[in-house]
């Protein structure tokens, strides 16, 4: 209730209050207008997302998210010339790290929000985007990263002339994350307790998608068809060639044994 009534902007939510109970992420604000954590959690936090947390990552789409250089914001203008002092993210220099960079714990949520909102292309979007071997395709991008292709950097600058370089590499964090928004967010495969459940939000380009998860319980081979190209919403669901209720949990088969698993996206019969 108190979110409803104070931390609402008009086109997204804002991103914190100072001691004085100024506000930070608003469109009051000369820098740090707007702040990706707060809309993207609002989605990702929230069973089903109202019009504000639409508008909000309607509007954190359009600000933060640069496709031209790569990057997912993390706020936007960045801190520079504001007399107030919002504490250590000003130690950065404008467009580094979290100071209005690409901070890419942050910019997986973002996909993660997408994905909660039931949108499979923009959240691919972000996945591509944030991928760094996307940053590499040739001599001239790569020495311009200057970071490895086959880890995640926890930061991308998005500060000129440096704008699409990489910061600190090797961010575990940072790889979980992206690992969680293509495996759990885009294709819905989520596993709890020897057990998994299957929602995925694929790009609609795509129309199908295999999985094999092993382990000492057993294996599950996943199909996911999508012949409509909806990208979402389950249609159907068979284990074993059985029907499957969507929200039913699907227990793996046991040492050394095979489970088939075939989800097919569209709307509901």
């Amino acid at each position: 209730e108190a979110i409803t009534h104070r931390a609402w902007d008009g086109e997204w939510f804002v991103r914190a209050f100072d001691d004085e109970g100024i506000p930070w992420g608003s469109a009051s604000n000369d820098e740090c207008q707007i702040d990706a954590i707060a809309q993207s959690w609002a989605a990702m936090a929230t069973p089903e997302p109202d019009t504000r947390v639409r508008t909000a990552m309607a509007s954190a789409q359009r600000r933060l998210i640069d496709p031209a250089n790569r990057l997912v914001k993390l706020l936007d203008p960045p801190f520079s010339k504001t007399p107030r002092d919002p504490g250590y993210i000003k130690a950065y220099p404008p467009g580094v790290r979290e100071n209005g960079g690409q901070y890419t714990h942050a910019a997986t949520w973002m996909g993660h929000a997408l994905a909660a909102l039931g949108d499979g292309d923009k959240a691919w979007q972000v996945f591509d985007l944030i991928n760094p071997i996307r940053r590499v395709t040739d001599a001239k991008a790569a020495a311009h990263y200057l970071r490895e292709p086959y880890v995640l950097a926890g930061d991308v600058s998005g500060a000129e002339p440096g704008a699409g370089q990489g910061g600190w590499s090797w961010y575990t964090g940072a790889a979980g994350w992206t690992w969680q928004l293509a495996v759990e967010a885009i294709l819905g495969i989520r596993m709890s307790a020897g057990a998994i459940t299957v929602k995925p939000c694929m790009p609609r380009e795509w129309g199908c998608a295999n999985v094999t998860i092993s382990g000492p319980s057993g294996t599950i081979h996943i199909t996911i068809e999508d012949p409509d190209h909806a990208g979402s919403g389950v249609r159907d669901v068979r284990v074993d060639g059985d029907p499957c209720d969507v929200r039913e949990r699907i227990e793996f088969p046991g040492a050394g044994e095979t489970r088939n698993v075939i989800v097919t996206l569209g709307a509901a019969a």
